[in-house]
C-alpha cells in the first residue's frame, strides 16, 4: 500500500533552506532567563560545566513557558521578517510559544530519534523555522533528510507516524549563531546527544496561513507583533 501525503496552504515547501537573522536580541532573552533560573551563565557554550542533561531539560521547558512574554515574541518576529522578508505578514499567523532547546553531552533524555512532525500530530499546513543559538557540526547539529527523501520513505514502508527506526540516517547540517533552517512538518529529522564539551541551544517556531490557523491560543497573528 502507497500512501500519497501533500502539504497545505500556500507557505513554501521549504526544503531545508537556510537563511540568516540577528538573533542577538533573543539571546540576550535567554541569557538573561538561564541567570533567573540560578545559572550564572555568561556564554551558552559554558552550560555544559553549569547543568546536567536533566537540568537542561528543565530550562529549555522553562524558557520555553515563559517565551509568552511580549518582548521576546516582538524579538523572534523580527528575526523571521528578516530571515524570510518575502512574508506576507498579514496573511501568515505563528505560534504563540517559542520552543527553546537545549542538548548537552551524555543526555539520553532530549534528543529525538527520526520523526516528522506531522507524525507527532503537526498539519500538513505548518511550516518550521529553526534558529541556531550556538555553532554546531556533527552529532550536535540538527541532522535532516530532504523532502523528497523522507516522502520516498514513508510512501515505500506506509509509515507515517511515530519514530522512524528503519529510516536512511537523515545528515548533519552544521548551523553557526543566527542561521536559520526552514522545513516542513513532512521532513525526517532527529537530534543527538553532543560530542564531550559541545552543546546545541536552539530554538523553532511553526508559522500556519491565517485562514487556517487553529480556533485556539496556539498560534497569533504576525502582524500584530510589530
Amino acid at each position: 500500500m502507497t500512501t500519497l501525503l501533500s502539504l497545505r496552504g500556500f507557505l513554501p515547501a521549504w526544503d531545508l533552506e537556510k537563511r540568516t537573522a540577528n538573533v542577538e536580541p533573543i539571546l540576550q532573552w535567554l541569557l538573561d532567563r538561564l541567570r533567573l533560573l540560578g545559572y550564572p551563565v555568561e556564554r551558552l557554550e559554558d552550560l555544559p560545566t553549569l547543568m546536567t542533561p536533566h537540568q537542561a531539560l528543565d530550562a529549555s521547558r522553562a524558557c520555553t513557558t515563559a517565551s509568552l512574554d511580549e518582548k521576546l515574541r516582538q524579538r523572534v518576529s523580527r528575526a523571521i521578517r528578516e530571515a524570510i522578508p518575502e512574508l506576507l505578514a498579514h496573511s501568515v499567523w505563528l505560534q504563540t510559544r517559542t520552543h527553546f532547546r537545549i542538548l548537552l553531552p551524555g543526555d539520553t533524555i532530549s534528543p529525538v530519534p527520526p520523526h516528522t512532525d506531522y507524525g507527532f500530530g503537526h498539519g500538513l499546513e505548518e511550516r518550521n523555522v529553526w534558529f541556531s543559538l550556538t555553532n554546531v557540526d556533527g552529532n550536535a547539529a540538527l541532522h535532516a533528510l530532504p523532502l523528497a527523501q523522507s516522502m520516498q520513505y514513508m510512501a515505500r514502508t506506509n509509515i507515517l507516524s511515530g519514530v522512524f527506526d528503519q529510516a536512511p540516517h537523515p545528515p548533519p547540517i552544521a548551523t553557526r549563531v543566527g542561521d536559520v533552517l526552514l522545513f516542513t512538518p513532512l521532513h525526517i529529522h532527529r537530534a543527538h546527544s553532543p560530542a564531550a564539551h559541545q552543546c546545541r541551544v536552539s530554538f523553532d517556531v511553526r508559522l500556519i496561513p491565517k485562514p487556517l490557523a487553529p480556533k485556539d491560543a496556539t498560534f497569533a497573528p504576525l502582524d500584530d507583533l510589530s
